[in-house]
């Protein structure tokens, strides 16, 4: 950026919407570039690459939840925040636009300075992340669907941007765990609401650690069945070369790799 204006691309099928979020954006001293298509978008990305998108999911050709799918599987591109602009407001909508790895989900109508406090959010957690240590803790519960996907979003993006492993076994482990996430999800409904498991995830530049707790005896149940080293999930991991280690303690399951010799 040669002006120092933090550079924001837009991708937006609608001529009208894309100009007026182009002329917010500048009021507010950001550096619009404009896209009409996913293509267009990838081209642009490939060219140079933005500090953030604002990303419609209905363009022709590719798909929004196609073009971020790609951002957020690509080391080059993972750490920019794709932020999904959208008339869709179905949870199921919104559920998918984090599933394929956005940052946040805005919906139209959108105030200017909601967008604009929501990218602001959005650039200054990745310029964090950028920047940051190598040292990285979350928690959230599974069965709450959002907060464990974008709990999940960030684990992934630090993975991808200070680790050397392999797309594949990073996806491995993201897809496992969106499992995990749905089946918490549906043992939730069935125990009134109650989310069967928290996680803490620990992150370094040495070891991955994914510590499972049961809140309570229908939780124990829930690991036993989904998270025990025996569980299909684990099994996948391991196999995926994501974890080494995979022990059961009681109420708690932990799940380890090793990221530095």
């Amino acid at each position: 950026m040669s002006d120092g204006r933090t550079r924001v691309l837009i991708v937006e099928d609608e001529p009208d919407m894309n100009n007026l979020v182009a002329q917010v954006l500048s009021a507010y001293g950001y550096e619009p570039v404009q896209a009409r298509s996913g293509e267009q978008a990838l081209l642009i990305l490939s060219e140079r690459l933005p500090d953030a998108v604002l990303l419609d999911l209905m363009l022709p050709g590719l798909s929004g939840y196609e073009v971020c799918r790609r951002l957020k599987g690509n080391r080059a591109t993972n750490l920019i925040p794709v932020l999904m602009l959208t008339a869709l407001d179905r949870n199921v909508d919104r559920r998918h636009g984090y599933e394929t790895g956005a940052d946040d989900y805005v919906t139209k109508p959108f105030t200017p300075q909601g967008l604009v406090s929501r990218l602001q959010a959005c650039v200054a957690q990745y310029r964090e992340a950028k920047s940051a240590n190598d040292h990285l803790v979350l928690q959230c519960d599974l069965g709450t669907a959002l907060a464990t996907l974008k709990a999940l979003n960030t684990l992934t993006s630090a993975l991808y941007s200070r680790t050397a492993i392999p797309p594949d076994p990073i996806e491995a482990l993201r897809t496992g765990l969106l499992r995990l996430a749905d089946a918490a999800e549906e043992w939730a409904i069935v125990h009134g609401g109650v989310p069967p498991a928290q996680v803490d995830i620990e992150f370094d530049p040495h070891r991955l650690r994914l510590v499972f707790r049961a809140p309570n005896p229908a939780g124990k149940e829930f690991l036993c069945l989904h998270l025990a080293p025996e569980a299909p999930v684990p099994a996948e991991l391991t196999d995926a070369g994501m974890l080494d280690r995979v022990c059961m303690e009681d109420s708690t399951v932990i799940y380890e790799k090793a990221l530095s010799p």
